[in-house]
């Protein structure tokens, strides 16, 4: 069972390994971005070469108003008001703390986790916003909510919807259907299934020759990729058919709802590594920032969005031990940069990459790992040929 699934963005591969999970587990709700007509355009334009017939009628479902995916309820992540925040965080209360003892599954707690949203009413809405943070315990073992999930959402750049609506409405695309819950979807889908049609023959020096039809697919990935020439000519490249526009995408701090300055805390590590004998769990006891930190397809490494990621995880940031690296460590010549090496922001913390072996954009980049190494990070790479992945637990004591 899963309690809360993070779609951290939409491309094509995460929407169908997202997909597989739900067919094996049950599982309680969808974290996703915020989700509405103009950010449907971007993703219908980006991904148009790749994006299937059902997965667009279910994004469609989701801008227009739905409030579930795959049958599953799901929670919108949108940009929140961006208040200053304090200085000095409050100091929640302290929990009771259990004995240290080693890692059983007699130890592990049992039943499900109860999360809910900071403040009055507590509920999880079709929407909130990614300053009001997620509480989350198990209510069979505590009767407190003693851990935190602080969402970041950068929001999509106005400019850039609406030159994405402007060229896709250039070429014929159904803007209007963005916004039409009664047949919005099918009319997308059948403009973008239009049969391509048959260039003429052209005589040529060489004999005749015939014009490369284009499809509607093709049509839309280069209204997006005329888009975002005006919008950033210098990440021209980066707009290619199958790969995502990385414009939309949730950042995430998980960490104890509780201040640890005081508290010892036995840190346990699971993850494959030649040197295991038996994949095993492997603690240390010198550990003592217990956050995490997921960064999506972000692209920290662009001095504005950095800038806004930095202020909204101002108090997160510190407590971070665990980074996820944005983009599968990705650095294009030719388009927005993603790793920031403030992301580790002290030395030996992991810097995780997950990454498909033997992907073909060349992930992760060397200037990545150069710049993990130059942080004095610890590097762990996941890939789809490690067994456990990558997982962490902490236990807190006295």
């Amino acid at each position: 069972m899963i309690d809360l699934m993070i779609l951290s963005h939409f491309d094509w591969d995460h929407m169908n390994g997202a997909s597989e999970l739900i067919d094996q587990f049950e599982v309680d709700r969808i974290v996703l971005p915020y989700l509405g007509p103009v950010e449907l355009a971007v993703i219908l334009a980006s991904q148009a070469a790749s994006i299937d017939d059902h997965t667009v009628t279910d994004l469609h479902s989701i801008a227009v108003g739905g409030n579930s995916l795959w049958g599953t309820p799901i929670t919108m992540v949108e940009k929140g008001s961006r208040q200053e925040r304090p200085d000095i965080p409050e100091r929640p209360f302290k929990p009771e703390f259990l004995e240290p003892n080693s890692r059983t599954s007699e130890n592990a707690p049992s039943g499900r986790a109860t999360i809910r949203v900071e403040g009055p009413g507590g509920t999880m809405e079709r929407v909130i916003p990614d300053d009001k943070d997620l509480l989350a315990g198990n209510t069979a073992t505590s009767h407190s909510l003693d851990w935190k999930i602080r969402f970041w959402n950068r929001g999509l750049n106005v400019k850039l919807g609406d030159l994405i609506q402007s060229e896709l409405a250039r070429i014929g695309f159904p803007v209007a259907a963005l916004n039409d819950k009664v047949r919005g979807a099918k009319d997308i889908v059948d403009w973008l299934n239009v049969k391509p049609r048959r260039g003429r023959s052209k005589k040529g020096h060489g004999g005749r020759k015939s014009a490369a039809p284009s499809s509607n697919r093709d049509l839309a990935v280069s209204a997006y990729r005329s888009a975002l020439d005006k919008f950033s000519p210098g990440w021209l490249k980066e707009a290619e058919g199958k790969r995502l526009s990385n414009f939309l995408s949730l950042g995430m701090y998980s960490g104890p709802n509780f201040e640890t300055d005081d508290e010892k805390i036995r840190y346990y590590r699971l993850h494959e590594r030649p040197s295991y004998e038996n994949w095993d769990w492997y603690y240390e006891d010198d550990i003592a920032l217990p956050g995490w930190i997921g960064t999506g397809d972000a692209p920290l490494g662009e001095a504005s969005v950095w800038d806004d990621f930095e202020l909204h995880f101002k108090h997160e940031l510190p407590r971070t031990q665990t980074v996820v690296v944005p983009h599968h460590g990705a650095a294009p010549r030719n388009g927005p940069r993603f790793y920031n090496p403030k992301l580790n922001h002290q030395s030996d913390l992991y810097a995780v990459i997950s990454h498909g072996k033997l992907n073909p954009y060349g992930h992760p980049h060397p200037s990545v790992l150069s710049q993990i190494k130059g942080a004095g990070g610890k590097l762990v790479v996941v890939t789809e040929e490690t067994r456990r992945g990558f997982q962490e637990e902490y236990r807190f004591f006295k």
